[in-house]
């Protein structure tokens, strides 16, 4: 308690020098600037992780099978088969084909998919991105077929609800003359619904019933299978398991082969930033030592008097200690307080600056999401609140030492 209320009244001490307080102003700024940037940086890339999550991967199935032939003859058999897989938690048959869309001379290339309005949501967790539900597709008039499209696409093609839109498919999986150069099959669609998820994805795939893509290709069967496991991060080992006696040649694709490696990116930036912030904190805790150096040398004649009066010189160590956690401790605790305020409005600042500015800082035609999102966990701000408070004290210790080595006769003497 003593060294605590020395430490604390050696720091609000007013007879520092400016260069000094200039020291100690440095310190608290560079470690404020350290731990503000660490926990908005962490949040950020909380945020970008958990909408990979909560939108990519609810829309992407964690594994594709895919036949080599034009679709699967035994379907029933080839279904039953992956179910037989404990770590197989739903199957979905699907119809996927590359299409282009076309409406008053613009046109779209997507990827059209084929889905069961029943089966899907069991793979996907899909229907809470869209305007009504994946039943709306069962609606087939006897010339049209209804689609939903994702908002960038029927943007782009100028549709809504209720508007017709021609779909050409780009690679027919049917042909029964064998003819490369034979007329493409297309049909009329009804949009019927949109897609928003806010993204790339929004103007890159359709989806239409399972039946109406089987009619449209004259195919008998699904060509490909979506597939629910109950590891993401070990989904390949899992579906290659219970596909041992799959009994027909297909193609494995997973969430990691197409999203995998946005995963591991972020993943990397975030171990990047936090040894880039640590070290920004580490530069800031050296202030710390030429703060308290200086103070040494400007108090040493009461250190002196201190060691005369019978103060040990661990009680000396103790008192600079706390004078340089002191130090580091009111940097974090506003670098924490700013970073938080910030990582909670992060998103609808940014997206002020963004009309502010008339700029996009991530374009939805490369990235996932078209804004910038942010979780703040406080296991994060807790963590990062910890290491500079720690780096704060070891960058004490030094100058504490150096202070408990003054000698008081030379100091009182003047020699």
């Amino acid at each position: 308690m003593l060294a605590f209320t020395l430490g604390l009244r050696f720091y609000r001490s007013k007879r520092y020098g400016a260069l000094a307080r200039f020291m100690s102003f440095a310190s608290i700024t560079g470690i404020a600037v350290g731990v503000f940037a660490l926990i908005v940086g962490l949040s950020a890339m909380n945020g970008f992780e958990y909408e990979l999550k909560n939108r990519v991967l609810s829309v992407i199935p964690a594994a594709e099978i895919t036949s080599n032939s034009p679709y699967f003859v035994n379907e029933k058999e080839c279904f039953d088969s992956l179910l037989s897989s404990s770590d197989i938690l739903a199957v979905a048959p699907v119809v996927r084909t590359e299409a282009v869309l076309n409406n008053g001379g613009n046109f779209a290339p997507i990827a059209l998919l084929g889905v069961d309005p029943k089966k899907e949501p069991k793979v996907i967790d899909i229907e809470r991105f869209l305007s009504v539900k994946l039943d709306a597709l069962n609606t087939d008039s006897e010339n049209e077929y209804g689609v939903i499209l994702g908002e960038e696409c029927a943007r782009w093609l100028n549709l809504l609800a209720g508007d017709s839109v021609k779909v050409i498919l780009s690679n027919v999986l049917k042909d029964n003359n064998g003819n490369p150069l034979s007329r493409p099959a297309d049909a009329v669609l009804k949009v019927v619904g949109t897609l928003k998820i806010g993204g790339e994805l929004d103007a890159s795939f359709a989806l239409i019933s399972i039946d109406s893509a089987k009619s449209i290709l004259d195919i008998k069967g699904p060509n490909s299978f979506h597939i629910k496991v109950k590891d993401m991060l070990n989904v390949r080992d899992e579906v290659l398991k219970a596909a041992v006696n799959f009994p027909q040649s297909a193609q494995l694709q997973t969430w990691m082969t197409t999203q995998g490696k946005l995963y591991h990116d972020i993943q990397m930036i975030r171990s990047i930033m936090n040894l880039v912030m640590l070290l920004v904190m580490a530069v800031a805790s050296f202030n710390i030592v030429s703060n308290l150096i200086m103070a040494v040398s400007e108090k040493s004649r009461e250190i002196a008097v201190l060691l005369t009066a019978g103060a040990t010189r661990g009680l000396i160590i103790r008192t600079f200690t706390v004078m340089g956690v002191i130090s580091g401790a009111c940097g974090t605790f506003i670098g924490v307080i700013v970073g938080c305020i910030l990582s909670l409005t992060l998103t609808p600042v940014l997206s002020f600056i963004e009309s502010i500015f008339n700029i996009k800082l991530l374009n939805p035609k490369i990235y996932f999401i078209d804004f910038i999102p942010s979780q703040l966990l406080i296991s994060d701000v807790i963590m990062v609140a910890c290491c500079a408070l720690c780096m704060s004290f070891i960058a004490s210790l030094y100058p504490a030492v150096k202070a408990s080595k003054i000698k008081p006769a030379q100091e009182l003497c003047g020699n």
